[in-house]
């Protein structure tokens, strides 16, 4: 069934460290299978494969050993438990969250501050910043409030912008 003969098979199983085709491994656990082995390490192609390392030899390369499938690049896989590492495209997705995030506080902030000075003046107030300087605390005025009800709507619709429409 693996279309080589006994030597080659015997020498796949004397050597520890030669790397085995996938499709050498799949077809032992079908055989297994077949033979109605209980044990799913022995007969399940998941089971076999889990903790093993996959190597994908580069192209050019000839290989000494038949067993071994060429590839376009080479690389080292491990399959298993283990987490893969962050990469690149994480580290850009979380400044742009960032970036995100940043900009959405920003509508609010604004909306406080311009909403004390541009619209407090709409409703016969005088402008306000908000800030109280003894103690230091927020002072909102209607304006302020207003702003921030304006600035929250901006959010929606940034939110809205960066999620759904932005391609």
């Amino acid at each position: 069934m693996a279309e080589m003969d006994d030597q080659r098979l015997q020498t796949i199983l004397e050597v520890d460290d030669e790397y085995v085709s996938i499709g050498l491994v799949t077809l032992a656990c079908q055989i297994n299978k077949s033979h109605n082995d209980p044990n799913p390490n022995h007969s399940s192609v998941a089971e076999c494969l889990k903790g093993t390392t996959i190597r994908i030899p580069s192209v050019g390369a000839r290989s000494h050993y038949p067993t071994v499938q060429q590839s376009r690049r080479r690389a080292r896989l491990k399959l298993g438990p283990e987490k893969m590492a962050t990469g690149p495209t994480d580290a850009k997705k979380t400044l742009g969250l960032l970036g995100f995030s940043a900009n959405t506080i920003m509508f609010l902030v604004l909306g406080y501050f311009l909403g004390g000075f541009a619209l407090s003046p709409l409703f016969g107030q005088k402008s306000c910043t908000g800030l109280s300087p003894s103690p230091p605390s927020l002072n909102p005025c209607a304006g302020s409030i207003i702003g921030i009800i304006l600035g929250a709507i901006g959010g929606l619709g940034y939110t809205y912008y960066y999620f759904v429409k932005k391609v």
